[in-house]
Formats: C-alpha cells, sequence, structure tokens
C-alpha cells in the first residue's frame, strides 16, 4: 500500500516505541542542509523576540526541542525548529519560509520527522487560488511537475494523505508528503526536497516586485493561511502531551509570527 490516511499522532500511537535517535539526526542534517541554502543565497536576519525559548523544555524541565526565527528581504518569517524525543520515536523538524508581499513567488514549507518512519513534507504554496490563476502554477509550479510525477510514480515513495480536512486543502499540485522506511526516503525523496529548496531561492532571487495594487491582499491572505495551517494542525496533540498546553499555544504564536520584533 503506497498511502497512509491517518492522523500522525494515531500513526505514532499504533506503533511500538522506538529509539530514532540515529534516524533524527541525520534528518535535521538534511534539514541543516536545506537551511544553508536559504541562509546563503538569501539576505536574513535573526530575530531575537523568542530567544528565551531557542531551547525548548518539555514538562520535567527536559530539553525537548530548539525554535530559531528570521526574517529579510523579501522574506517576511522563516522558522528553523525541531522537537521530539527521538529515543521514543517521535520527532518533528521544520524549516518554513513565508515570503513578503513585495514578491508573489509561493511560500516554502518544509518538514522532516519520524513517527517512527520518515515523515517528509516539502511544497510551494502557492499565493493565489491555483484553479483561477494558472499563470502562477506556470510560472511557478511547472518547472517541478515531471520531477513530481515520477516520484509519484516510484513504488518506493509512499505518500501521507492528510485526514484533516484544511490541512489537506493546503496542499499544491507538486506537495511531496510521505511517510515511508528511512532507507527508501534517502534513495528516492531527499534528492528532490533539496532540489525543490534549491530551486526555490533561485525563484526568490529572481523574481519581479509583485504589483503595489495587489500587496495588500497578498499580506492579508498570508497572514490568515499561515495562522490557520498552525492553530489548525492535527499534530499539536502531540506538542501538548510533550510540553503542555501553554508552552504550545507559544510556539504555535511563534510559528505565525504572533511574537516578533517590531
Amino acid at each position: 500500500m503506497n498511502d497512509t490516511t491517518q492522523h500522525l499522532a494515531d500513526v505514532l500511537d499504533s506503533r511500538a516505541p522506538v529509539n530514532n535517535t540515529e534516524t533524527f539526526n541525520y534528518l535535521l542534517d538534511v534539514r541543516e542542509q536545506a537551511w544553508r541554502m536559504v541562509r546563503d543565497g538569501l539576505n536574513l536576519r535573526e530575530d531575537l523576540a523568542c530567544q528565551d525559548i531557542r531551547d525548548i523544555p518539555d514538562l520535567q524541565g527536559n530539553i525537548v526541542g530548539n525554535m530559531r526565527t528570521y526574517t529579510g528581504d523579501k522574506i517576511d518569517w522563516i522558522v528553523r525548529s525541531w522537537i521530539g524525543k527521538p529515543e521514543t520515536g517521535f520527532t518533528n523538524i521544520h524549516l518554513t519560509c513565508w515570503v513578503n508581499e513585495e514578491i508573489d513567488v509561493p511560500h516554502l514549507g518544509f518538514a522532516l520527522g519520524t513517527a517512527p518512519d520518515v515523515f517528509c513534507y516539502v511544497d510551494y504554496l502557492p499565493r493565489y487560488e491555483a484553479v483561477s490563476h494558472p499563470d502562477h502554477l506556470d510560472q511557478y509550479h511547472e518547472a517541478l511537475n515531471e520531477k513530481w510525477v515520477a516520484l509519484r510514480r516510484n513504488p518506493a515513495y509512499k505518500t501521507f494523505t492528510p485526514v484533516h480536512l484544511y490541512t489537506r486543502s493546503t496542499l499544491s499540485p507538486i506537495a511531496i508528503c510521505g511517510l515511508l522506511p528511512f532507507a527508501d526516503f534517502q534513495t528516492a525523496v531527499e534528492p528532490l526536497m533539496l532540489e525543490y529548496v534549491r530551486h526555490w531561492v533561485e525563484l526568490v532571487n529572481n523574481a519581479a516586485p509583485a504589483p503595489p495594487e495587489k500587496r495588500a491582499a497578498l499580506k492579508t491572505r498570508d497572514e490568515l493561511v499561515r495562522r490557520t495551517i498552525v492553530e489548525k494542525d492535527p499534530a499539536n496533540i502531540l506538542a501538548d502531551r510533550m510540553l503542555g498546553v501553554p508552552m504550545r499555544e507559544r510556539l504555535v504564536r511563534i510559528l505565525h509570527a504572533g511574537e516578533r520584533e517590531t
């Protein structure tokens, strides 16, 4: 079967605990490869509003995560984070990049994790409704369509289909969203995920300015989508268990830029 259609928390709960420390360290390095492409290719600065929880404590005071945030030219908000307990099987690693309204390049979503198989996600989140803006798809998504099709046809790639309706609605036609064994991730998915990141950095650097009359609408839509995605994320229940609701609520605020330097 090439499709998992369950909540990630249910997948994790159905499996016995597995020490995934080695896999977690590998995936964290993949995320850092993606981060270096973004950092070296764009003009960024770190936002220090959440520096007090760069290291994230669980309910017992153990460090179970890390969060760093950035902004910059053409970039409104970047979150580079992870939470989890690799020794029990669950980890969640993120690099989410939200461009600002000066350009209309899609946002970049990038995530890895273990549950305990490898969860992998990368996507170009459209800035307009795709069905009514085919030129947006042609300009920013078409270049990777054939590679997405080839991956989808690869029997080693096993898709993860979100049960949550809103989460599923955010996926673009070239979204990579999978849950598969580590070895299959390495060979089938990892190289393409990094290619998505490399290509996205080029898109941002080469982007023409968005028409001034469209910028207010872009900004409003971006902020709505960004906040709704993280507030409605069904995987928040896993953070509630590990961190407690107040800390999870704060992390969600940071994810949608509800806490930032003025």
